[in-house]
């Protein structure tokens, strides 16, 4: 391996931070300006009596609790989403480190067509939520797992996860139902998603960056071992100790952690945002209706952007849904929510999340209908 005089660990995240995505400044920009915002300036003294009135009608002492309200769901999501990310982050540099770059790509050739639904039905082997499945899909990516495979995994592996599986039966009081259709639902919804983009150009979907890490042509990714004058690793022996491996692991954490931590922290304030000012109870007035219900649950997911492996607690308690209202906020929330449309900026172009994204949703709207005719059928 060639090693560069100029290009260490440090650097290499800088680079990831900076200028290859440049679109992380703002963003971190924007959130601290706004979260220094919301705590510094005294807002309730800049508004009217009647001003405010109008705006906090639902709850009268609001004004003086909105920001408890707002530390504290933008606090617990963080806390409950950060250590998965972190789960993620390593396990994906457990790949990097140590699965052959050329067993995924051999694979999924022997396997041809059907290397799509075995990746979702391999998908359980990284048992991990939404929060860290774009790091592990990203670094699978980099193993050369084709582009209709990495959407199929990154579809399915926060739903077909025996973690996720296992709440969602405690959390509808051990009805196996709920998540037999949930992990139907993540498969057939994931592997339709992964045929319907099984032609699409790859130049097309990725970054820049993203390309020049996948596609063939491009120079192979070199990650240092070791950068310093004191400790260099020995090239003619080729052998690497376990601190060698140890520092290899912790700076591919660093570098995946820092590069979707940003996504992450913005679509959790954003989340937050929702939560505190939009009242609960217009969820429920607009959730009555047969179409109503699930869309409504779609885009509550969706605000939301709640931990897989958390959100089933949460779908329970809207007793006012149905079980098909519940089912679509339990398998489009793992697909798409906000914090997972900011982290797929980092490996996918905008034009394409679009199009991602409403592939997603119409996936999960014919689902959820399908799903009402077939046990209509059977009642």
């Amino acid at each position: 391996m060639t090693h560069h005089p100029h290009t260490t660990p440090h650097s290499k995240s800088i680079r990831l931070w900076g200028s290859k995505n440049g679109d992380t400044w703002v963003l971190s920009l924007i959130l601290t300006l706004f979260l220094s915002g919301f705590f510094l300036i005294p807002w309730e003294q800049l508004f009217t009596t009647s001003v405010a009135d109008r705006i906090m009608t639902a709850a009268p002492d609001y004004s003086k609790m909105w920001r408890e309200n707002f530390a504290t769901y933008f606090i617990s999501i963080t806390l409950e989403a950060a250590p998965y990310m972190i789960l993620g982050a390593f396990l994906a540099a457990l790949i990097e480190t140590f699965l052959p770059p050329e067993i995924i790509p051999r694979l999924v050739k022997r396997f041809g067509f059907w290397g799509i639904p075995m990746v979702a039905l391999l998908a359980p082997i990284f048992p991990i939520c939404e929060c860290g499945v774009v790091i592990i899909a990203r670094r699978l990516f980099r193993k050369g797992l084709p582009l209709p495979h990495t959407l199929t995994y990154l579809l399915a592996a926060p739903i077909i996860n025996p973690i996720v599986l296992f709440g969602t039966w405690i959390a509808f009081y051990q009805n196996i139902t709920y998540p037999i259709m949930r992990g139907l639902g993540g498969f057939l919804v994931a592997v339709t998603i992964g045929l319907l983009f099984y032609r699409f150009s790859v130049r097309k979907a990725l970054t820049d960056d993203a390309a020049r890490e996948h596609l063939p042509a491009a120079n192979p990714i070199s990650i240092p071992i070791v950068e310093s004058n004191a400790s260099k690793p020995d090239e003619n022996s080729g052998k690497r100790g376990i601190w060698n491996r140890i520092h290899q692991i912790l700076f591919h954490v660093r570098e995946d952690f820092l590069a979707m931590g940003i996504y992450f922290l913005f679509g959790v304030f954003i989340a937050s945002c929702m939560k505190t000012f939009v009242p609960a109870e217009q969820l429920f007035e607009l959730g009555a209706g047969t179409f109503t219900g699930p869309g409504v649950m779609m885009v509550a997911a969706f605000v939301l952007s709640l931990c897989s492996e958390a959100d089933a607690f949460l779908a329970a308690s809207f007793i006012e849904f149905d079980m098909f209202a519940h089912m679509a906020f339990l398998v489009y929330g793992p697909m798409l929510d906000i914090k997972l449309l900011l982290m797929y900026r980092v490996l996918f172009r905008p034009k394409f999340i679009g199009l991602f994204a409403l592939a997603v949703t119409v996936g999960v709207a014919l689902y959820i209908t399908g799903l009402r005719l077939f046990m209509g059928a059977l009642l």
